[in-house]
């Protein structure tokens, strides 16, 4: 099973990703969405995609905490299949 490793950075209202390779490769190049149902049944439909076209892939994915910012996609990754996705404090993301 092939890794990828879906980079989310959450703002207010959006968030900016970019899906990359276990080598740090970008495979889906840079898309924002705002933190909407549009967005939200977008970025369902992007990893959708993906994984028709990468059927035995799983994604891996954190988002930083962010005040609640994060909340929304948290949960969204968290529905999705074959997403794993974790929740970071600032403070180990801001050393690495």
């Amino acid at each position: 099973m092939k890794k990828y490793f879906l980079g989310c950075d959450v703002s207010k209202g959006y968030a900016d990703f970019v899906i990359l390779d276990s080598s740090k490769n970008i495979i889906e190049n840079n898309f924002q969405l705002d933190d909407t149902f549009k967005g939200h049944n977008k970025l369902y439909s992007i990893l959708v995609d993906f994984h028709k076209e990468h059927p035995s892939s799983i994604i891996l994915s954190a988002v930083e905490s962010t005040g609640g910012y994060e909340n929304n996609w948290f949960n969204t990754l968290g529905e999705i299949l074959n997403i794993q996705v974790l929740r970071l404090i600032p403070h180990g993301v801001s050393h690495n």
